[in-house]
């Protein structure tokens, strides 16, 4: 509300007219997509990293039980390591979603881009 006061203002003071620029340059409809999509991204890609390092480790583990089976807990560290990825993921995506604002002029392209990155 204050950008379209501020923006009709000074049109009328620079031009003698309402012919007003929109405060959708600053506030585009579309960071609201991008901050959803990093949202989504980071869920996404943290457990696609931690599935895939579930699998590794798992592989070392069938190994290491065929070859010295009294070192089998000791194998299961990088397989919890690898799940904790997934749970950071999660973490950085409800941090993400926390700041998505759905009130009018209050998420800026800039944030938008921010998230998505």
């Amino acid at each position: 509300m204050k950008c379209q006061i501020a923006s009709v203002v000074a049109a009328v003071a620079l031009f003698g007219s309402a012919a007003a620029v929109s405060c959708s340059d600053k506030y585009p409809q579309s960071s609201a997509f991008f901050g959803s999509m990093g949202c989504a991204s980071a869920l996404i890609f943290a457990n696609l990293g931690s599935a895939y390092g579930t699998a590794k480790s798992g592989v070392g583990v069938a190994h290491l039980g065929i070859l010295h089976a009294d070192r089998i807990m000791r194998g299961i560290v990088p397989v919890v390591m690898a799940g904790i990825l997934g749970i950071y993921g999660l973490i950085v995506s409800v941090i993400i979603n926390n700041n998505i604002k759905t009130e009018d002029n209050s998420y800026s392209s800039f944030a938008g881009y921010l998230h998505f990155g």
